[in-house]
C-alpha cells in the first residue's frame, strides 16, 4: 500500500535521533510519498527540567542550514519534503519560542508536551507517589495551556503522551471523569483550526496510535477535520510505519483528507 505523506519524523540533529535526514527522505521516496516532514526536536522545556536539562538542544542554526541544503537537493521531486521543529511545551518556554520560531522558514511547527513539572514521562520519575487522577489531571491542563500559547504552530503532537509510560492498570486517558477536560481541549483545537496528528511511534503492549479512536471519535463530533498522519520516525525502517492501519482507522471516523503543511500553509491529500 502507497503511505501518500507522513507529518512527523527525527533525524540526527535531533538528541533523540539515528540516522541522517537525507536516509528518511530516501525511505519516504521509496514509499511513494508527496509530502514527508523532517521536524527536529526543539526541547526548550528540557532547560527547566532536573536531568534533561543536561540532553543536547537542538542547533538551530546549524539545523537550518542543514535543511537550505536539503530544500536545494530535493526540490522539484515528487515528493515535497518539508523541514520543521518539534516545540515541547512547559509554561516557561513560550518567551523562547516567540522570540525564535519566527526567524526560520520552516514547513511546519509541531507543539508538543513531553514534560510536566520538571520531568519527561519517558524517564517515568514523575509519575512517582502520584495517582492517576493527578498525573492526567494535570496533563490535561498543560494540553490545554499549550494548545492555547500566543507563539505560532501548525499540529498538536500525540495527544495522550502520558499514557505511553504510565503503570496503572486503567491506562486510557478516555474516563468519564476527564471527559470535560478533553472536550475543553478539542474545542480549543478546532477554534484555533489546527491539525491533530495520529502518531504510531508507540512503547506500550496495548497501544497502536495516539490520540486513542475515542478521542479521535470525540473530535470528529465536535466538528474537527483537520488530522495528519505521523510515524514519528527515528529510524529509517519506521517512516510510515502503521499506515495502513491508521489510514483504515481515520476513514472508519469519517475523516476524508490528511492535513499537511508547506510554508506553514495548510494543504489536504485524500487518505488512501
Amino acid at each position: 500500500m502507497r503511505v501518500p505523506s507522513d507529518s512527523h519524523s527525527h533525524s540526527k540533529y535531533s538528541h533523540d535521533g539515528r540516522v541522517k535526514a537525507q536516509a528518511l527522505i530516501e525511505r519516504a521516496r521509496e514509499l511513494g510519498m508527496e509530502y514527508f516532514a523532517v521536524t527536529e526536536h526543539l526541547d526548550r522545556d528540557y532547560k527547566y527540567c532536573s536531568g534533561e536539562r543536561l540532553i543536547p538542544q537542538l542547533n538551530l542554526k546549524r539545523y537550518y542550514n542543514g535543511v537550505q541544503k536539503l530544500r536545494e537537493k530535493y526540490q522539484g521531486s515528487d515528493t515535497y519534503v518539508a523541514f520543521g521543529v518539534e516545540a515541547g511545551y512547559s509554561p516557561k518556554t513560550t518567551e523562547y519560542y516567540l522570540g525564535e520560531l519566527p526567524k526560520y522558514d520552516f514547513d511546519v511547527i509541531i507543539n508538543s508536551i513531553h514534560t510536566m513539572d520538571g520531568g519527561d514521562a519517558y524517564f517515568g520519575k514523575i509519575f512517582e507517589g502520584k495517582t492517576q487522577d493527578e498525573v492526567y489531571n494535570r496533563y490535561l491542563d498543560l494540553l490545554y495551556e499549550a494548545v492555547c500559547v500566543p507563539y505560532e504552530y501548525d499540529i498538536i503532537g500525540h495527544i495522550g503522551y502520558v499514557t505511553r509510560y504510565v503503570k496503572f492498570e486503567e491506562y486510557t486517558l478516555w474516563q468519564p471523569k476527564y471527559f470535560e477536560k478533553i472536550d475543553r481541549v478539542l474545542k480549543a483545537i478546532i477554534e484555533r483550526d489546527k491539525t491533530v496528528e495520529i502518531n504510531t511511534h508507540i512503547r506500550h503492549a496495548e497501544m497502536r496510535y495516539l490520540p486513542e479512536k475515542p478521542i479521535l471519535q470525540r473530535y470528529y463530533e465536535l466538528g474537527g477535520r483537520n488530522v495528519t498522519f505521523s510515524s514519528d520516525a527515528h529510524l529509517v525502517e519506521s517512516v510510515g510505519h502503521r499506515y495502513e492501519e491508521v489510514s483504515a482507522l481515520a476513514k472508519e471516523i469519517g475523516f476524508t483528507h490528511w492535513t499537511v503543511y508547506k510554508k506553514r500553509k495548510a494543504y489536504k491529500i485524500e487518505i488512501e
